[in-house]
C-alpha cells in the first residue's frame, strides 16, 4: 500500500507543477491528459487486484502488466493523431509509463517471490 501512496504523491506533485506553470516550457499540452490516463489506469488495475482471489495473484500481476502495456499503446496512438510536437509527447509519455511500470513490476516481483 505504501507504493500506491508514493505513486499518488508523485502524481500530485506533477499536477501541481503543471498548475503552477513551473514546467510550462518543457511539458507538452497533453501532459495532464496523460497523467489522468495513468492515474485512472492505475486505480482500475488496483481494483482488479483487489477482486482477484489470493491463489491467482501471481498470474494477475503478469496480466496487469500486459493490460497496462496494451492500453497504453492504444492511448498513445490515439493521442498522437490529435496533437502536434509528437516527439516531446512520446518522450514524456515513455517517462511516465516507466515510472508507473516500476511500481507494477515491483508488485509482480513481490507476488512471484511469495510463491
Amino acid at each position: 500500500m505504501k507504493k500506491w501512496i508514493f505513486l499518488g504523491l508523485i502524481t500530485l506533485i506533477l499536477i501541481l507543477a503543471t498548475q503552477m506553470h513551473v514546467l510550462d516550457d518543457y511539458l507538452h499540452e497533453a501532459y495532464l491528459i496523460v497523467i489522468l490516463f495513468f492515474t485512472i489506469q492505475t486505480f482500475a488495475l488496483l481494483r482488479i487486484d483487489a477482486l482477484i482471489p489470493q491463489e491467482w495473484k501471481v498470474y494477475a500481476s503478469l496480466v496487469k502488466i500486459v493490460i497496462r502495456f496494451i492500453s497504453s499503446s492504444v492511448f498513445i496512438l490515439i493521442i498522437l493523431y490529435q496533437y502536434e510536437d509528437r516527439f516531446n509527447l512520446v518522450v514524456q509519455f515513455i517517462i511516465l509509463y516507466l515510472i508507473y511500470m516500476t511500481f507494477e513490476i515491483g508488485t509482480a516481483l513481490t507476488n512471484l517471490r511469495q510463491n
